[in-house]
């Protein structure tokens, strides 16, 4: 099985009949899907940066620039239309749509607008994203979120602002044991290394060009196949689900391994 594990409710995936297509040609069973930019069909297309520059202020510097752009547009106002969207095409197409729910914890009212959501919709995954919404990670919202999400048995999928979040994150997932966390696009992770004290976190590999193919390489040895899931941001970067494959494939791993990472681990995650 082959699940993209993160993907945009925009681009390709802002329809029914271009997602299942794209997934069809890309052989994809299953999406994770979150909101995105509203009625957007764009499909970016960014270079390879990755590729010359290999350590981790490359991914920091795409946040500035992203937060920016969002707050400009004022995207985040938005999120509560974009996960109904998400939550009409899991209803649709059960059998390839896993539904996320975007959280925005700077509402004062967005733990109970989670509930409500949760009780009437329902869905798998709490993402925060830190460029869209720019709370520190250490904050006491944050930590409600993180015990309810551990409560009701869904991962957070969180993407990362800065090396100064990387560290109050690991601080965060040591004391939330209970809560299965999954790291945006490798954000991080030569730090979190050696701050993790326990298997809570997962890694999410999608945007290469963020990173490179030597930081995979040492998230395999140093996290192990099985804390690494598949994903491809669509549609932010073209064919990003074949770009990573590709990575994927020069590791040095068995049948097994690739077959993990491609699918059955974000499949126990999301079993439970």
């Amino acid at each position: 099985m082959t699940i993209d594990g993160h993907a945009h409710a925009c681009g390709i995936y802002l329809t029914e009949d271009t997602m299942l297509k794209y997934m069809k040609l890309h052989k994809i069973d299953k999406i994770l899907l979150c909101g995105g930019e509203p009625n957007s069909r764009k499909d970016y297309s960014y270079p390879m940066l990755s590729k010359v520059f290999r350590g981790e202020r490359l991914g920091y510097l795409f946040n500035k620039i992203i937060h920016l752009l969002i707050k400009k547009n004022h995207l985040a106002q938005r999120l509560d239309e974009q996960n109904k969207l998400v939550y009409h095409y899991a209803r649709h197409l059960p059998e390839q749509v896993i539904n996320a729910y975007w959280i925005n914890p700077l509402e004062y009212d967005c733990m109970e607008k989670m509930e409500e959501f949760y009780v009437n919709y329902g869905f798998k995954v709490v993402k925060i994203h830190q460029c869209w919404t720019l709370i520190e990670i250490d904050d006491e919202m944050c930590s409600q979120i993180f015990s309810w999400a551990a409560k009701h048995n869904c991962p957070v999928f969180i993407h990362l602002y800065s090396k100064k979040e990387v560290i109050k994150f690991a601080k965060m997932a040591n004391k939330h044991l209970d809560t299965v966390f999954i790291v945006a696009h490798m954000m991080g992770t030569f730090y979190l290394e050696s701050a993790l004290e326990h298997k809570n976190v997962y890694f999410d590999l999608s945007a290469p060009q963020l990173y490179s193919f030597s930081t995979m390489k040492r998230a395999v040895e140093n996290f192990g196949v099985k804390r690494l899931l598949l994903g491809s941001d669509t549609p932010y970067g073209i064919d990003n689900i074949d770009r990573v494959k590709e990575r994927i494939e020069k590791l040095v791993l068995t049948d097994e391994d690739k077959k993990n990472i491609y699918g059955d681990n974000l499949a126990r995650l999301l079993s439970h």
